[in-house]
């Protein structure tokens, strides 16, 4: 595909960028307000991008659905050493995050697997431990599975 000028042929449009990555340009618009990206070039009132910018567009998505990260700590640990904090530590805290959502989801789960495997028949309306659960809510994780 031809770029906006010559010499710059592996330069692709914004809206061609989207279609590969599927995103839709105003994600990748918001991209650059939140100053995770540029474009390599602008040309008559288009964006540009190259392949380093391209690269960096797939890893943004990457980490948003891989690492559940938000923008924010993109942001962070994109900045490099001059960022407020370091990766590590915004890796860090992305960890813990996604511990206390898994321990969340497997106690979900484990009442879950509760009512299937104790209550086929019938709503757990009335069970004995999960009244105990209503009662004393600090120990809603010391169910059995």
């Amino acid at each position: 595909m031809a770029g906006p000028a010559s010499g710059t042929t592996d330069l692709v449009p914004i809206e061609e960028v989207a279609r590969r990555l599927r995103l839709r340009a105003s994600a990748i618009r918001y991209y650059e307000q939140r100053g995770l990206l540029s474009p390599a070039s602008r040309r008559a009132g288009r964006r540009w991008y190259g392949p380093a910018e391209i690269r960096r567009l797939g890893i943004i998505q990457h980490w948003q659905e891989a690492g559940r990260m938000s923008l924010e700590e993109i942001g962070d640990i994109l900045a490099g050493p001059a960022a407020n904090r370091q990766w590590a530590q915004v890796v860090g805290d992305r960890i813990e995050a996604l511990n206390a959502q898994i321990e969340q989801m497997q106690a979900a789960r484990g009442f879950l697997q509760h009512v299937l495997d104790l209550h086929p028949d019938a709503a757990p309306d009335g069970c004995k431990h999960y009244e105990a659960l209503i009662q004393h809510p600090h120990h809603r994780h010391d169910h059995p599975a």
